[in-house]
């Protein structure tokens, strides 16, 4: 039988080779995968000749894994952070864990793709990420966003859900991750996690009453006419810093198309956890000056001499360059958390199905 496999694999390598022809390989392969490959040498060329043909594609990873192939584990990272929501990227994440690849792994957090292999990790679910999802967590010199993953990753298992309630606790994560860690332990499936979150995260409140939680928030159906009046009236203060068609304050960034870039659960989040992601030009800055005054805005242009900054209710005002004591970039939105807390849950849900019915036209 075992002949007949490597017969079969072998006449494969020979001939060009149709999907079909792939998989009947790959299934050869599955049934020799507790095979000593280095008692086999002819199996072991086929194996690797297959294994180079499938070098980016999900096959590869199985292979890796089903014989246990040793140095690959740069060619499993890559595969990892170019697919880190699916199941094949994720098992290659996972072979790193457990194998000699966590040095890679920790190395590739600092470099160009650091959100890519994150969000792998924060889908490994292995008690061998636990620790470096916490560490990162805690980094503040990682983006807020990469942190908020690792938050979401470890809140999957529950030796790393335990973990990070009890960093909360002890008063030892960012303070910029409270909703994100608040919003993933309370949705925890541990009843006792789950309990001590509720108290340490209070959910944030509505008009009178605490929200739901975010998942519950996303599934309710919204009267997008009246999220249009909420949007637009007077305390909901949306339409002071933001413009839809042409309606509204011109600071923030416009909406017209928003429905277009964001979904549901990010239309929320923008509003609950302003800060969890800002938009590219919109960063907030504050300037001091010399005569001690200071400004928060937007910067719209800087040049050697002028420094133009927009300032919320939409005035632009520009200042030499040489009356700037200090410029800071601020990590937070300029847009403030506790917009909810001006309307009703289901007037949150009107308003965000309001924003998500606003599309782009096609060209």
């Amino acid at each position: 039988m075992l002949s007949r496999l490597f017969i079969a694999l072998a006449i494969g390598l020979a001939v060009p080779q149709p999907s079909a022809q792939v998989n009947v390989q790959l299934e050869a392969l599955k049934r020799l995968k507790d095979i000593d490959l280095d008692a086999n040498p002819a199996i072991k060329k086929v194996v690797l000749d297959i294994l180079e043909s499938s070098r980016g594609k999900a096959a590869f990873i199985e292979i890796v894994r089903d014989f246990k192939l040793p140095g690959h584990e740069a060619e499993l990272l890559r595969y990892a952070q170019a697919h880190p929501n699916d199941s094949t990227g994720v098992e290659a994440i996972r072979l790193l864990l457990n194998g000699d690849g966590r040095e890679l792994i920790s190395d590739a957090i600092d470099g160009e793709h650091a959100t890519s292999t994150v969000t792998a990790l924060a889908n490994a679910q292995a008690p061998e990420a636990a620790p470096v999802l916490l560490r990162l967590a805690k980094d503040a010199k990682k983006t807020l966003a990469q942190r908020t993953i690792a938050v979401n990753g470890l809140a999957k298992a529950k030796p790393g859900a335990s973990a990070l309630l009890t960093e909360a606790k002890a008063g030892r994560l960012p303070a910029d991750l409270g909703f994100a860690a608040g919003n993933a332990l309370r949705s925890v499936r541990w009843k006792g996690i789950r309990a001590q979150a509720a108290k340490l995260f209070p959910p944030p409140r509505g008009l009178g009453q605490a929200l739901p939680p975010l998942a519950k928030l996303v599934a309710m159906r919204g009267d997008i006419a009246n999220g249009e009046k909420v949007f637009f009236r007077p305390q909901s203060t949306c339409a002071t810093c933001h413009q839809i068609n042409g309606r509204g304050i011109d600071f923030g960034p416009k909406l017209s198309g928003i429905g277009t870039k964001l979904g549901r659960e990010a239309l929320f989040l923008s509003i609950l956890d302003p800060s969890a992601g800002i938009s590219i030009g919109y960063e907030a800055w504050l300037l001091k000056t010399k005569n001690g005054a200071e400004a928060l805005g937007i910067i719209t242009s800087q040049t050697d001499d002028e420094v133009t900054l927009k300032v919320p209710g939409g005035i632009s005002i520009t200042y030499k360059a040489a009356d700037i004591a200090k410029r800071t970039q601020l990590p937070t939105s300029i847009m403030l958390p506790g917009l909810q807390a001006t309307m009703t849950p289901q007037e949150l849900v009107d308003l965000i199905s309001y924003l998500h019915s606003l599309k782009q036209a096609k060209p």
